[in-house]
């Protein structure tokens, strides 16, 4: 999963443990009613959290150099 993402331009994702359940049932759902919904919706919340992280790292870097 994480090869794809970085392959189309994103940062890799770590699935936290207390979402493991959450997880499992978007690879269900898609298993079973090839629904990418639930799975669009967890990757893409831990995406934004990850850039977001990143540019907060950024934005504090240069508050420094400042």
């Amino acid at each position: 999963m994480n090869l794809e993402l970085m392959k189309a331009g994103y940062p890799p994702i770590d699935i936290k443990f207390a979402d493991r359940i959450s997880y499992h049932n978007a690879f269900d759902e898609y298993h079973v009613k090839h629904n990418l919904g639930a799975m669009e919706k967890l990757f893409a919340g831990y995406v934004n959290a990850r850039l977001d992280s990143y540019l907060e790292m950024l934005d504090n870097e240069n508050i420094q150099k400042s």
